[in-house]
């Protein structure tokens, strides 16, 4: 890959869409490019998620981050675009099944796993790979997930809390009448918990394929990152573990 001086990580994942979508038919390339793909923070634990239903503009769009902190290379950034492609296509609640593997082969993604691929070129299709290569590297710099300093001067906190303002679902008086928490709390069997900002929530956990339900009705143990995850987002990830 070459080097331009400005050539952003925005620029390239976009780069790597249009070049992969050129292998879909009409109908799946159009879904690919509706889908909202941008290049964020993420977490240390996370190289991508994609969200269904949760950004709108005119129409709901899947929405797939590409996430910063979860960067080891332009060549992971460009797997973990086509991994979360995949989930746009394969669609709600496919996991990491067979209609999302079959996705990422259309999109010329191969010898891909739910987590922990070993991304390089021998990953992507003939097809594609030598375009995806030739593309300039972003010179926009890189992640340093650890040891940065939020804005108040400390030392950044990776288990971000969901904003105290307005009125709670719960109707706590901590923080004055109704401050309680606005996100519903719903758990899997294996005790993975989900805070989302609805009353239902139909998804089911990666880790033991168990339908979450309400909390109330379950109880388990708190799992930091998912749970850090969804009170920042409202909104349960497709695709919360690591691409």
């Amino acid at each position: 890959m070459k080097t331009s001086p400005h050539f952003t990580h925005e620029q390239f994942i976009h780069a790597v869409r249009d070049i992969a979508v050129q292998r879909l038919n009409a109908e799946e390339r159009a879904a690919a490019l509706d889908a909202k793909l941008v290049y964020g923070a993420g977490s240390k634990h996370t190289r991508g998620v994609t969200y269904f239903g949760c950004w709108k503009n005119g129409h709901d769009h899947a929405f797939a981050e590409v996430c910063a902190f979860g960067e080891d290379s332009p060549i992971q950034v460009a797997g973990t675009t086509l991994h979360e492609l995949g989930h746009v296509l394969a669609g709600v609640g496919k996991g990491h099944g067979k209609g999302w593997k079959d996705a990422c082969h259309r999109l010329g993604l191969s010898h891909v796993l739910a987590a922990g691929t070993r991304y390089s070129l021998a990953c992507f299709a003939p097809d594609i790979r030598m375009a995806i290569a030739a593309l300039p590297q972003p010179a926009d710099g890189h992640p340093q997930p650890f040891g940065g300093i939020g804005p108040n001067g400390l030392p950044l906190q990776l288990k971000l809390r969901p904003c105290g303002a307005g009125i709670g679902a719960k109707g706590g008086k901590s923080r004055g009448p109704g401050s309680g928490s606005r996100l519903r709390k719903f758990v899997c069997d294996c005790g993975v918990i989900a805070r989302v900002a609805r009353d239902e929530f139909h998804a089911k956990c990666e880790d033991c394929g168990t339908e979450f339900k309400r909390a109330g009705a379950v109880i388990g143990q708190v799992r930091g990152d998912h749970d850090a995850w969804a009170r920042i987002r409202g909104t349960p990830p497709a695709d919360s573990v690591k691409p």
